[in-house]
């Protein structure tokens, strides 16, 4: 039978243990079979004899019970729900977050350094990167408040979100060649901690944030296109 501890007193050894069928069974330290002690809320698996519980072994927890009609109900919860944009601009800041989009604008600083100083172009190539999870939150706050401009900026914030991790890392190479070569060390010693080597943005490189970013982007098309419908 499968129960959950209610509790187990560790100077007695003695334990409590609710059956599903609602049953309470008492048990020892010693019917405990798994290596670590029991405790409450662990989940087991035991066999039953009489009012005791025997050959007592804890099991993976269960997966929570979410009552989603409750959850959907709750009014923010419906209305977001409903805005797929706003969970898809989301997305686009969580993969600016991954990516580190959001540090490009401080690496300017750094890149007015020796090392940096011949970038020019390229430099505001790579600080625009910052636009891409900007964009993206003006979009979720257009949608929540129910702007008249949320539709255009949709598109807008699509294009930002696909083309920018793509062409403005491209156009920063294009204009300084020169630094394509070893740019990974160059980078990891020139972009120092949280800047995640802001070099490494220069030319074309795919990167987990990237990919989430363009993904947020391409859902933003197609919801537009309405092949994807409202959640809600």
């Amino acid at each position: 039978m499968k129960g959950k501890v209610l509790g187990f007193d560790a100077a007695t050894g003695t334990g409590a243990i609710n059956g599903e069928n609602g049953e309470r069974y008492s048990f020892t330290a010693a019917d405990f079979k798994s290596p670590a002690p029991a405790k409450a809320n662990d989940n087991v698996d035991f066999e039953v004899d009489g009012a005791n519980a025997k050959n007592i072994y804890a099991t993976a927890a269960a997966m929570p019970n979410v009552d989603l009609a409750a959850l959907t109900s709750n009014a923010t919860v419906a209305n977001i729900l409903a805005k797929p944009y706003v969970i898809w601009a989301a997305v686009i800041i969580l993969g600016s977050l991954i990516a580190g989009y959001f540090n490009t604008l401080g690496a300017l600083g750094d890149m007015s350094g020796p090392m940096g100083s011949g970038l020019g172009l390229s430099a505001i190539f790579i600080a625009l990167l910052f636009v891409v999870p900007v964009v993206a939150g003006v979009l979720i706050f257009f949608e929540l408040t129910n702007h008249k401009l949320a539709g255009q900026f949709r598109l807008i914030t699509a294009a930002v979100a696909i083309g920018g991790p793509i062409l403005l890392p491209v156009l920063a190479g294009l204009v300084a060649p020169e630094m394509l070569r070893g740019i990974r060390e160059m980078g990891a010693a020139f972009g120092g901690a949280g800047r995640m080597g802001v070099l490494e943005f220069v030319g074309f490189g795919i990167s987990l944030g990237m990919l989430i970013t363009v993904a947020g982007g391409v859902l933003i098309v197609l919801s537009h296109m309405g092949i994807i419908k409202k959640l809600g």
